[in-house]
């Protein structure tokens, strides 16, 4: 019997000790790290962590030889990076408390006359399988930056559903590749977007915040515009955007937001904003020679013709069930499915894919701008 009782206070003394050394453990990682406002020279790294602690960033090209670093004991940790080269792929890891939480590698924007390759999804953020199979694809096509035209939570933008619909699906990437978002309808149900804004740690437009900003990359110039706040002229949006595709010198401009205007879907046909919309922005796009714009709302994808020298795709099949999509008198293709839209900087020359959950390409096009000789290729020139 003394045998026994010895015996089970040391397997008490042994439990004992294994809960006190994981309530002494540092922070673990709970979120991340994931890459925010890529430019030229700078990048920010934001993870998350279910302790306070510090926060370290260790980089370098070859090697951790640069170390930025903060005391101050957080959960959420935002470093930013800067001093770095264009065009330059880093080195980089993350720790709390001590200890190494994650590595990765990042890169810099390159350049004008950089090559470089873009994907866009929307309507995304249900956790389901499509929404999985999507990203696998984007992984595969491994772009150096997402776009995301809006819905990037459902069914409310609810904070509770970042990790498992957005953080967890794109997790490969975001740790490499940094994401810009606008703004869905869906991601306004909670807060009027709060948890949007907690989570994004974006460009700031004058008056407007996160919720519309600009940013370049390489010889392109994106503007994300936010449809679910007042957009028409006189408004404070409407005029940020106005002077900052005055002010834009890129080669290539292109514009992204949730509420498609140039669509064949339930909501281009049916919805009463379309003609609002198109009356409104529309000139402006035409005017300042903005290339392409992407928009989603409409769970499918439709690229129009080019309307007074701008082509308008819908890519809202990003996870969300699919809508039936037909055609209009604008309508180059349209199909639809869950995919990805790749767009890729080569030289002159911009190429478009549309993706499926497959890996099957289903739409294509080219365009050439400002290209120094003869384009012997199938595509669009843009002189």
């Amino acid at each position: 019997m003394r045998a026994r009782i010895i015996v089970l206070a040391g397997l008490l003394a042994v439990w004992l000790l294994g809960r006190s050394d994981v309530s002494g453990q540092g922070p673990q990682l709970t979120r991340g790290p994931y890459l925010q406002s890529t430019t030229r020279d700078s990048v920010s790294v934001v993870w998350q962590t279910d302790l306070a602690g510090d926060s370290v960033i260790e980089y370098g090209e070859t090697g951790y030889t640069e170390v930025l670093s903060d005391t101050a004991p957080i959960t959420t940790h935002v470093m930013r990076v800067s001093g770095l080269a264009a065009g330059t792929t880093y080195r980089y890891r993350v720790s709390s408390g001590s200890a190494v939480l994650h590595e990765a590698t990042l890169a810099t924007a390159p350049d004008t006359g950089g090559a470089f390759e873009f994907v866009v999804i929307g309507d995304s953020g249900t956790g389901s399988q499509a929404q999985r199979a999507v990203a696998a694809q984007m992984l595969a096509l491994d772009p150096d930056f997402i776009l995301h035209t809006g819905d990037v939570i459902y069914p409310d933008g609810q904070a509770a559903g970042y990790d498992p619909r957005f953080f967890t699906p794109y997790r490969d990437l975001l740790d490499r590749r940094p994401v810009f978002p606008s703004l869905g309808n869906h991601d306004y149900h909670t807060a009027e977007a709060q948890p949007y804004l907690d989570v994004f740690y974006l460009p700031e437009a004058s008056s407007g915040g996160e919720r519309y900003y600009s940013f370049d990359w390489g010889d392109a110039h994106f503007v994300a515009l936010d449809t679910n706040q007042p957009y028409a002229s006189g408004s404070a949006q409407y005029d940020w955007l106005v002077s900052d595709l005055s002010a834009s010198t890129a080669t290539w401009k292109f514009v992204f937001f949730h509420h498609a205007f140039y669509s064949s879907g339930p909501h281009g046909v049916f919805d009463g904003y379309v003609q609002h919309m198109r009356a409104a922005l529309a000139p402006v796009f035409a005017q300042h020679s903005v290339d392409i714009v992407f928009s989603g709302h409409d769970h499918d994808y439709e690229r129009s013709k080019p309307i007074d020298g701008v082509i308008y795709i819908v890519s809202g099949g990003g996870g969300a069930g699919v809508y039936p999509v037909g055609t209009s008198g604008f309508t180059a293709y349209s199909a639809s499915v869950h995919h990805t839209v790749q767009v890729r900087f080569r030289s002159c020359i911009l190429s478009l894919r549309a993706v499926d959950a497959n890996g099957t390409v289903f739409d294509q096009i080219g365009l050439a701008k400002n290209c120094p000789h003869h384009v012997y290729l199938p595509i669009i020139v843009k002189e």
